[in-house]
């Protein structure tokens, strides 16, 4: 497995990609079809479990685009199931503590790193493709495994610096609209106090040495953030993209029939 992600990213590519929530792995295909560096197959905010998954995962390594998921909670089996069918990176929601990315680093990485469980899955063909000893393999999952715990509360926020700065993770996602809630501010994107927030985020990832990912409802937002300074952008979700592209074709063909 080759993290080609992590290798954009590395690059300075700004690379683009969209939340999954449909569980289709069609759409994943058409994702990719459209240029699209990288999908999350969000076990968070949709049905979509660790089955679909594997088969959403299936369907981006037809493509060539990068397979992360945000998982449903932090627990060693929501992180565990997901690493070991095959998705390249992880997105985690709901932290709150440098404690909780401790957990997460521990469920997600193996030794030295963490505790993660190893056992030969579809990740490496069931053993058939491990590349070299059992500590070649902990060491090369490590290695293109993306860690990106999400700064979406109040209280990450107050400990950003030390959350960026923690052995294992890669950087930080941010979730604007849970983030602005959790800050008595809900959508107030505009509101100054936000706005230094997001500046602290990125300068402590910045410090840290890390990413940061960003995420955006329009097109516009996408070239608003690479210009501020993020790393990669999230612009919207498939059933969204879907949703307002038809309407748009929809009207159109209405207003010419007429």
């Amino acid at each position: 497995m080759k993290n080609m992600l992590k290798e954009k990213l590395a690059q300075g590519v700004k690379p683009l990609g969209t939340f999954v929530g449909t569980g289709s792995a069609a759409v994943v295909e058409c994702l990719g079809c459209a240029g699209l560096d990288f999908v999350i197959l969000d076990n968070e905010h949709s049905p979509i479990e660790a089955e679909t998954t594997a088969e959403l995962v299936r369907a981006a390594e037809r493509r060539s685009i990068t397979p992360l998921a945000r998982v449903r909670e932090i627990s060693r089996p929501a992180i565990l199931k997901l690493l070991d069918v095959g998705v390249q990176g992880l997105i985690i929601p709901d932290v709150h503590s440098a404690e909780d990315v401790r957990r997460i680093v521990s469920f997600a990485k193996y030794a030295p790193v963490g505790q993660r469980g190893f056992c030969p899955s579809r990740k490496d063909g069931w053993g058939t493709d491990m590349p070299g000893s059992v500590a070649d393999v902990m060491a090369h999952f490590n290695r293109e495994t993306l860690v990106i715990p999400q700064c979406e509360t109040a209280e990450a926020l107050a400990d950003i610096e030390h959350i960026a700065a923690m052995d294992g993770v890669d950087g930080i996602f941010i979730g604007p609209f849970d983030l602005s809630i959790s800050m008595e501010m809900p959508g107030d994107f505009s509101n100054p106090v936000f706005q230094a927030a997001i500046d602290r985020i990125i300068k402590a990832c910045r410090k840290a040495g890390k990413k940061c990912i960003f995420f955006t409802g329009t097109v516009e937002g996408i070239a608003a953030g690479f210009a501020r300074g993020f790393d990669g952008m999230a612009y919207s979700l498939d059933a969204a993209i879907f949703i307002e592209a038809l309407r748009e074709r929809v009207e159109k063909a209405r207003q010419l029939s007429k």
